[in-house]
């Protein structure tokens, strides 16, 4: 478990990589989800959860593990509204009823708005592995989280891989939970970016990066990987290079192949997160 200065410390759940249900790509590995995460930030006695994951198993998985750390669960925050984050919420609240589902009022509007197309596609993907009804978290009154007298700090980053998504900060640990701002050793979900949402997305990271954090937990990573501070860099650089092989005009395949040739060892050679979802 990672060290820490303070009261408080933190401990990071990865659901590996999933099959789902598609045809077969036409270029990449056979279609399987990124590995995700969730991290628990805990007190003497009380416990913050970071995004519940998506499928029923999973989440199923995630609860157990939440419960071997014998805390109060307080809060559960949702980092931005793609439902791998939080379909598998209602598992979560089952087995911890006291827990309240928050997000920051963007991300709220947002899922209330329209993420029940891309709901409805994962669960087309995952057939019976999500939950029928998932409730939606109340938006935060102020942009942070208090946990036994400390301040989780929540950072609105606007768009990156979607539309309102959010980073929490927890200055006691310097530790940044970026959500899907960045991402660790893990092919990211750049098929479905613009050049100006590709612009406002390395400004998230520029921001994130100027807090000078000593760790950064994302939402998706290489399960083998720790959680250095270099993978925003790592993320920043990733965006600029998908952005110069988009302005060459490649062909799908050729921009495909390219990505996995600057980054041979990232995981989740995915056409959908390469090329978009289509």
């Amino acid at each position: 478990m990672p060290a820490s200065r303070s009261a408080l410390t933190y401990d990071v759940f990865v659901a590996p990589e999933k099959p789902f249900l598609a045809p077969p790509p036409a270029v990449g590995d056979s279609p399987a989800w990124d590995p995700t995460t969730s991290t628990l930030i805990f007190g003497a006695r009380d416990a913050v959860l970071v995004d519940p994951l998506m499928t029923v198993p999973e989440a199923t998985a995630l609860a157990d593990w939440v419960g071997l750390h014998d805390r109060n669960l307080t809060t559960i925050y949702i980092t931005h509204p793609h439902g791998d984050h939080y379909l598998g919420l209602p598992v979560v609240l089952d087995r911890f009823p006291g827990a309240r589902p928050m997000a920051a009022p963007a991300t709220v509007r947002h899922m209330h708005q329209d993420t029940q197309p891309l709901d409805n596609s994962l669960r087309a993907r995952f057939p019976g592995q999500i939950a029928d009804t998932i409730p939606m978290p109340e938006p935060l009154e102020r942009p942070e989280i208090q946990l036994e007298g400390s301040a989780i700090e929540v950072i609105e980053t606007g768009r990156t891989d979607t539309l309102d998504t959010t980073s929490l900060h927890v200055p006691d640990l310097d530790l940044i939970i970026s959500g899907d701002v960045a991402y660790n050793h893990c092919h990211m979900y750049v098929g479905d970016t613009t050049a100006d949402g590709r612009a406002e997305w390395i400004a998230a990271l520029d921001r994130l990066s100027a807090l000078n954090p000593a760790s950064v937990v994302c939402g998706h990573k290489d399960p083998t990987e720790g959680n250095p501070a270099t993978v925003l860099a790592e993320s920043r650089d990733y965006l600029e290079y998908y952005g110069q092989l988009r302005d060459q005009g490649l062909p799908d395949q050729q921009l495909f192949d390219a990505m996995v040739d600057r980054y041979p060892a990232w995981v989740s050679r995915q056409q959908f997160l390469i090329l978009g979802l289509g």
